[in-house]
């Protein structure tokens, strides 16, 4: 990577968010992330506070290097606003100088401001429907501009006028918002929240547009509140639930909001169900595992915690503030590293505005590209910051020992929890992005891809090393398409257990603060899949096998295997990658029967 890359994807020189004592930039040599870098960006035990949402924001504009903004500025006041990217980048960096922050960049930034408020106006200026995902966040931006008068007013009306002159039948993407479409529509959803903010901040907005395209995508919800958008992507269920709680924030009045309420207050214990034990939302489908998924999460959360505090449920509002907590507090080894990435992984990165004619970065798919996904985590930090209410504390109830939440046969999900665990499993699943089986299982605190956080498709729709030739999942060894029908899922006790029936297989799965115990049953030979993370983009880790036992160190921590019966534990010589690195894939095998325990433990505890 030459130095100009490196340059533009590290936080830069100085910069508040990476100093350590005086505030310079701490260059470290080794590969794991400082500790010291680490603390700074966990959250108080009340929840994330509205100051920690703002670092959060400040985080992902300072992996934009000054030499890259005025780059990717200099192009867009060329060729005009392509995409909503650089618009986000404008609002998050408003937003900081507004609340004192980013004091050397506000000259830049008023350059800035000007061609995005510019472009907002005009038709159709984006050549992927930009201010369908944009003009909230420069309304809110905008009027916090305002609010702290950090420019002139001569300056400012500017851009008041150039929001004001935003027409929604043809600043948005109009040739796609067609009522009573034949598939969800989650753009129509965010330029609706677009228009309710203007109105909200006294900027214009047309009213019966938001109610025309609420009401419309209000058929794709499921029977858990859940948006569909086609192949049900979690990340696209949460993005656009998080557009219509902006809706509801920004004071929508319309005929149907007693309908999106209902709606929306019927998501709140899924939404909660969830969330990972290390603070991830659930695998499945595009844009996963990217740092904006939680401070998407997180933003959601906050809303949430909002809502049932105004009703007087103090309890379930510090159940969603807690749970916002657990997913910036996941962010953090991910901010620490010395190369800051939109990804979660460690390969080295392009830092590049991509699109769909060039290849993206490793884990990602074309159109997720530095530029716009880096910033993206700021923007969802910018809704935290919006919703949160400080009064709020995490201190919830103690969950319970185990719990077990299975979505509608849309969304194709089964969880279960139990102590400082997780699993994950998908019956159904996109074959372009993840696999049959289970796809996750995760410890709090232990690094997310030890084991499995997100399965490795076939032929997945991201960048990947090489091509894969088979997918993988812990799973049973079954041939491809066979269907998945869960016979049972729910509490025992402290344990959550699953049971599966895989075409002539019987797969038990149970959950406690042990680790996963399987068993799979069989007329004749059987054997399961079993991932062992090789490598990160940058580091490999260290895999230790016998007959009996699979063992993967990793930054402290190793995820054991262990074969509990007659059989052995076979490496096939094969490895296959998904968004986190790359997987070495090794089966257990036996006659008629296997049981294979599965734990995640610290080295030091370790027996």
């Amino acid at each position: 990577m030459g130095a100009a890359a490196m340059a533009a994807g590290c936080i830069s020189k100085g910069s508040a968010l990476c100093g350590i004592g005086n505030g310079a930039w701490h260059g470290l040599a080794t590969p794991a992330a400082c500790p010291e870098h680490v603390k700074k960006f966990r959250s108080e035990k009340s929840g994330v506070s509205k100051s920690r949402y703002l670092d959060l924001m400040e985080a992902a504009v300072s992996a934009y290097s000054d030499e890259h903004i005025d780059s990717y500025l200099s192009d867009v006041e060329s060729d005009g606003v392509q995409e909503h990217g650089f618009p986000r980048l404008v609002a998050n960096l408003a937003v900081l100088a507004a609340n004192g922050r980013v004091p050397g960049r506000r000259a830049m930034l008023k350059r800035m401001m000007d061609v995005a408020c510019r472009d907002a106006k005009t038709k159709m200026p984006q050549k992927s429907g930009g201010n369908d995902f944009s003009v909230k966040e420069l309304a809110i931006a905008l009027a916090a501009l305002e609010r702290t008068k950090t420019y002139p007013k001569d300056v400012s009306d500017v851009w008041r006028t150039a929001l004001c002159d935003v027409e929604a039948e043809s600043a948005y993407t109009q040739g796609r918002l067609k009522v009573g479409d034949v598939q969800a529509r989650n753009w129509v959803v965010f330029a609706a929240a677009s228009e309710q903010a203007r109105m909200a901040y006294g900027y214009g907005g047309n009213a019966a547009f938001v109610e025309k395209y609420v009401a419309d995508q209000m058929r794709w919800f499921d029977a858990n509140g859940m948006y569909k958008d086609p192949h049900q992507p979690a990340v696209y269920d949460f993005v656009t639930r998080l557009q219509f709680a902006t809706i509801l924030h920004f004071g929508f009045d319309g005929p149907s909001r007693a309908g999106l309420e209902s709606i929306m207050d019927r998501s709140a214990d899924p939404t909660l169900k969830m969330l990972s034990s290390a603070g991830e939302i659930p695998y499945g489908g595009r844009s996963n595992e990217f740092l904006h998924n939680n401070t998407l999460y997180a933003a959601l959360c906050e809303w949430y915690a909002a809502r049932a505090a105004s009703r007087g449920d103090r309890a379930t509002a510090a159940a969603f503030r807690r749970a916002a907590r657990d997913a910036v507090d996941a962010l953090a080894p991910w901010l620490a590293e010395t190369q800051v990435s939109h990804v979660k992984n460690r390969y080295p990165l392009a830092f590049g505005r991509g699109g769909y004619d060039k290849q993206g970065d490793m884990g990602c798919e074309c159109y997720a590209y530095f530029d716009k996904y880096m910033v993206t985590m700021g923007s969802w930090a910018m809704f935290g910051w919006l919703f949160a209410d400080e009064t709020i504390a995490a201190d919830a109830p103690p969950r319970p020992p185990a719990e077990v939440f299975v979505t509608t046969p849309d969304f194709h999900l089964v969880f279960l929890r139990a102590g400082d665990y997780s699993a994950q499993f998908d019956y159904d699943s996109d074959t372009h992005y993840d696999c049959d089986g289970l796809g996750r299982l995760h410890r709090m605190g232990a690094p997310t891809p030890l084991c499995l956080s997100t399965p490795c498709a076939k032929t997945p729709n991201y960048r990947v090393e090489s091509p894969n030739d088979a997918p993988l999942a812990i799973a049973p060894v079954v041939p491809d398409g066979t269907p998945y029908v869960l016979v049972r899922a729910e509490t025992c006790g402290n344990a959550a257990e699953a049971d599966w029936r895989v075409g002539a297989l019987d797969w038990r799965v149970r959950l406690e603060d042990t680790g996963l115990s399987m068993s799979l049953t069989g007329h004749d030979a059987v054997a399961l899949t079993l991932p062992a993370f090789q490598f990160d983009g940058r580091e490999e880790t260290r895999i230790d096998a016998t007959a009996k036992k699979l063992i993967v160190a990793y930054h402290g921590w190793r995820c054991v295997y262990e074969l509990a019966s007659d059989g052995e534990i076979v490496d096939m010589g094969r490895s296959v990658c998904n968004r986190n690195g790359r997987y070495r894939r090794f089966e257990a095998r036996g006659a008629g029967r296997l049981n294979v325990h599965v734990s995640i433990e610290r080295e030091v505890d370790a027996k």
